[in-house]
C-alpha cells in the first residue's frame, strides 16, 4: 500500500510540473488582454448670458443650454446658475418704481384737494418704496418729485422748517429743478428758492453696513465709513451685487453727524447671480464690462461664456474667455446655427504622438528542463526506476541442491 501511494504522488508531481508552465502562460496572457477602463475627459462649463432680457435672445440661450447638455467637451453651468443667467429678470425694481409713481399721483391729487396730511403720507410711503430700489436715474428723479410733494404738504401744514428741509433735499437730488410760478403757489416757489440758495455748513454722515455708498444719488465709496455732507436732510443707499439694496434718510446737524446704519439683506444664490448679470449688462465702458464679467465668471465657476443681446431687433453674440483676448468681436447671429456659437470655445484637441511600432520577436525557446517532452520523460524515468527498484528489492533466487561430487562430470564423458 505504501509503495502504491508513493507511486501516485510521483505521478501527480510529474503532472503538476508538466502543466505549470502552460497555466502560467495563460494567466499572463489574460492579464495583458484584459480591457483597460476608458480615460474620463473633463467637460468645460460654459455660461450662457442673456444681457437684454429679451424673449428672442432668451430662446437662443435656451437652445445653447440644450446643446451644452449633450456636448462631448463643453457643459452648462449649475442648473440654478444657468437659469438665473437666462430667465426673465424679476421685476422687483419696476414694481417698486410703479408703486412710488402711484403714491406721487395720489399725493398730487391730495395737494390739489388741500388734503395736506394725506399728501404727506403718500409722499413718505412712495419714498420708502424707493429706498429698496437701485439709485439709478429714474429712482433719483422720482425721489426728488416725492420730496417736492412732501415739502408742499409740510408747507400747507404750517411746518415751514420741515418744508424747507424737504425742498433742500429735492435740490440735492435734482440740482436743475425749478418751479414754474404758473403751476405752483407763490409761497411754495419762494420757500423752494430759499432752499436752493442756502449754503449750509458741512458735517459728516457715518455709514455702517456693507456695500457701495450712495448719498443723494451720488456714489461716494464703500461702507463702512464717514462721508462729508452738508447740514440738513439726506438720503443714503447701500448697494452691491451680494446684498439687498436698502436706504435710509438721515439728518446732519452742527452738533451731530448723520447716522446711517443699514443692515444687510440676505440674498439667495440665484438672486446673487441675477445681480452679477445686471451689473454686466449695465457696465458703462469696456473696462467696467471686463471687471463685471470676471466677477460673474468667478462666482458661477466658469472660464468661458457666450453673451447674447438684442439690438434694434437683431440678436448679437460674442464669446468671452478668461484669457487673452477676453471678449471676442460682437457679431450678428444671422443665419448661424446656435451650435456655431460654441465652436470658438471648444478646447483644441491635444496632439498625440503616434505610438512607435515594434517588430514582434518570437519568444525565446524555453529552457531544456521546462520543455514538456523533457518533463514527461523525466517523470516516466522516475516511475520506471521506482518500479524497477521495487521489483528488484522483492526478487528472490530459488534454492538449489549442493552436489559435492565434482568427478561425475568427467566420468560420464569418458564412457
Amino acid at each position: 500500500m505504501a509503495s502504491r501511494t508513493s507511486l501516485l504522488c510521483i505521478l501527480s508531481l510529474a503532472g503538476s510540473i508538466a502543466s505549470a508552465e502552460p497555466a502560467r502562460r495563460r494567466a499572463s496572457q489574460v492579464s495583458l488582454d484584459s480591457p483597460q477602463p476608458p480615460e474620463v475627459v473633463a467637460r468645460r462649463p460654459v455660461a450662457v448670458i442673456d444681457l437684454s432680457n429679451d424673449q428672442a435672445s432668451r430662446e437662443v440661450a435656451n437652445k445653447l443650454l440644450e446643446l451644452l447638455a449633450s456636448h462631448a467637451e463643453l457643459a452648462p453651468p449649475a442648473v440654478s446658475d444657468g437659469a438665473a443667467l437666462v430667465d426673465k429678470l424679476p421685476p422687483d425694481d419696476e414694481l417698486r418704481l410703479d408703486d412710488a409713481r402711484r403714491k406721487l399721483s395720489s399725493a398730487i391729487k391730495n395737494l390739489n384737494q388741500r388734503s395736506f396730511r394725506e399728501a404727506a403720507i403718500d409722499a413718505v410711503e412712495g419714498q420708502e418704496s424707493l429706498l429698496r430700489v437701485t439709485p439709478a436715474g429714474a429712482a433719483i428723479s422720482l425721489y426728488a418729485e416725492l420730496a417736492l410733494a412732501l415739502g408742499q404738504s409740510r408747507l400747507g401744514e404750517k411746518k415751514d422748517g420741515e418744508a424747507l428741509a424737504a425742498f433742500a433735499l429735492t435740490h440735492r437730488l435734482d440740482p436743475s429743478r425749478t418751479l414754474d410760478e404758473r403751476h405752483y403757489l407763490p409761497e411754495v416757489v419762494e420757500t423752494f428758492e430759499a432752499a436752493r440758495k442756502a449754503s449750509p455748513a458741512m458735517g459728516t454722515i457715518a455709514v455702517r453696513g456693507v456695500g457701495r455708498v450712495w448719498i443723494d444719488g451720488e456714489e461716494l465709496g464703500s461702507a463702512p465709513g464717514e462721508f462729508p455732507a452738508g447740514l440738513g436732510r439726506h438720503v443714503v443707499w447701500l448697494t452691491g451685487p451680494l446684498r439687498e439694496t436698502a436706504g435710509k434718510e438721515v439728518v446732519v446737524t452742527a452738533a451731530r453727524s448723520g447716522d446711517a446704519t443699514i443692515l444687510d439683506g440676505p440674498l439667495t444664490r440665484p438672486q446673487k447671480v441675477v445681480r452679477f448679470r445686471i451689473a454686466l449688462s449695465q457696465a458703462p465702458d469696456t473696462a467696467a464690462r471686463a471687471v463685471a464679467m470676471k466677477a460673474l465668471a468667478a462666482f458661477v465657476n466658469v472660464h468661458d461664456a457666450v453673451l447674447l443681446s438684442t439690438v434694434n431687433g437683431k440678436i448679437q453674440w460674442q464669446t468671452w474667455r478668461d484669457r487673452e483676448p477676453g471678449f471676442s468681436e460682437i457679431r450678428d447671429l444671422g443665419r448661424d446655427r446656435p451650435a456655431e456659437l460654441l465652436k470658438p470655445l471648444v478646447p483644441p484637441k491635444p496632439i498625440v504622438d503616434p505610438e512607435p511600432r515594434f517588430v514582434a520577436l518570437p519568444p525565446p525557446p524555453p529552457q531544456w528542463y521546462r520543455r514538456r517532452s523533457v518533463q514527461i520523460g523525466m517523470a516516466a524515468t522516475i516511475v520506471v526506476a521506482f518500479v524497477a527498484g521495487y521489483f528488484w528489492a522483492r526478487y528472490r533466487e530459488p534454492d538449489r541442491p549442493w552436489d559435492s561430487d565434482i568427478t561425475g562430470l568427467g566420468a560420464g564423458s569418458g564412457q
